[in-house]
């Protein structure tokens, strides 16, 4: 065994389960919320609690066909772009976004506006507040968070959590485990309640997010204090194949450790299970610690384009590690964006 395994497996053995009893108890207290938890708590006349079912693109492909009552849709075109073109001289289908001409508008953005290129990151702050406000959440919210995909969900969650929300959930097991547990699903929209003001006019915690010149300074430096955890599929981190067809490089970020997703760009078989119930937070520790991913540094996740590595940072998050990061420009914008070439790869 060579001396990194073997202090990533020491760290498992005497680090790790001092903070993982918090670790499980967050997967109750704040991270993770099971169906019937949920049901108890919508069936307070008093609760306020958002529940939101959230995936790529309109209502049409799942909420419409059934979804939990009283939570509304959020398209993650709402909260990142790639390209963002003029509504008004250009072709739906080349626009870059699914958003509608309402949600554009309530970020402030006209149907003349364009945008200088995103590589699929979260919009600046200037409009992602006001988009959240539109959808009724402030940073007082309690929200619940499910989808078809975890990754959605995980995404839609670190969104929030950047922003300055607090009290964020995620439906284990999602509208499955809420249909399996005997409870009712509504083909019934529910109508957002738009709100003047997020809360504040910047994010409560930009920590959670790290850029293309931090990680190439990290990286650069060889900073002791910095690991970088690549949240894709083997194949991705070893350069054999590429994530997605509009990702046609190949490779990893210089120094990144492997963090584990599944066997294929969208499916994620080492942190949720084949029921669609997420996986233990201890085994998830244990996992990235062999591969010397640990707390005592400064974590930051990555993968194609900040999804995957948005559900990495949850379990992080739900055991308690304090110096976590999503990399969000992601493998897309650190190979192919206009400072591709300041950036080192393997």
């Amino acid at each position: 065994m060579n001396k990194t395994l073997f202090t990533a497996m020491m760290l498992a053995v005497f680090i790790l389960p001092l903070s993982l009893s918090a670790a499980m108890q967050s997967d109750v207290r704040k991270g993770l919320i099971t169906a019937k938890a949920l049901e108890q708590e919508l069936q307070n006349s008093t609760s306020s609690q958002l529940v939101i079912e959230v995936g790529w693109g309109g209502p049409e492909d799942y909420y419409n066909k059934g979804h939990i009552p009283g939570s509304f849709h959020v398209n993650t075109d709402e909260l990142e772009y790639d390209t963002f073109k003029a509504r008004s001289t250009t072709k739906p289908e080349e626009l870059g976004r699914s958003t509608t001409a309402e949600e554009d508008l309530a970020k402030g953005l006209s149907s003349d506006d364009t945008l200088p290129a995103n590589w699929w990151n979260i919009y600046p702050d200037q409009f992602l507040l006001p988009a959240l406000a539109n959808m009724g959440i402030t940073i007082d919210s309690s929200v619940v968070i499910y989808a078809k995909d975890p990754t959605a969900a995980a995404r839609l969650a670190w969104t929030l959590m950047y922003a300055g929300v607090d009290d964020v959930r995620l439906l284990d097991g999602g509208l499955e485990s809420w249909k399996k547990a005997g409870f009712p699903v509504s083909t019934e929209a529910t109508a957002r309640k738009p709100v003047k003001s997020f809360g504040t006019n910047k994010p409560l915690h930009p920590e959670y997010l790290v850029d293309i010149p931090f990680v190439r300074t990290a990286i650069n430096s060889n900073s002791d204090d910095f690991i970088l955890a690549d949240i894709r599929t083997k194949k991705e981190y070893d350069g054999i194949s590429a994530p997605y067809s509009y990702i046609p490089s190949k490779g990893r970020v210089k120094n990144a450790h492997w963090g584990k997703a599944g066997d294929g760009p969208w499916s994620m078989e080492n942190y949720v299970n084949a029921d669609g119930t997420f996986k233990s937070t201890a085994e998830v520790a244990i996992m990235w610690a062999e591969n010397g991913i640990t707390a005592d540094k400064h974590v930051a996740f990555y993968c194609g384009t900040g999804w995957r590595s948005s559900l990495a940072f949850y379990f992080a998050h739900m055991m308690g590690w304090e110096n976590i990061s999503n990399f969000d420009s992601s493998w897309y914008e650190w190979s192919l964006g206009p400072d591709a070439k300041k950036n080192p790869v393997q």
